[in-house]
């Protein structure tokens, strides 16, 4: 699974700026820009029914689920890629 992480600044076209992979291994990977790989690697999404934040970490599959409808934002997006 891969997530592409796109921003857009006026009438540019959006680019990739960092990218996360969920390897065979059940670990994510993130690559790219610095600053946005650090945000990436580094970012916690919210588990509504169990009222926790998690990691990549910590649970890499609710992470990869959780992640685009938490960083969308009018010059950014998670994009799921496969």
């Amino acid at each position: 699974m891969r997530l592409e992480v796109r921003e857009q600044f006026g009438e540019k076209p959006p680019r990739t700026v960092a990218v996360a992979e969920l390897l065979p291994d059940g670990s994510v990977e993130v690559e790219g820009e610095p600053e946005a790989a650090d945000f990436l690697a580094n970012f916690r999404v919210h588990d509504r029914p169990h009222d926790r934040w998690v990691s990549k970490d910590e649970d890499p599959a609710l992470w990869f689920e959780l992640l685009p409808g938490h960083v969308q934002s009018p010059f950014r997006s998670v994009v799921r890629v496969s």
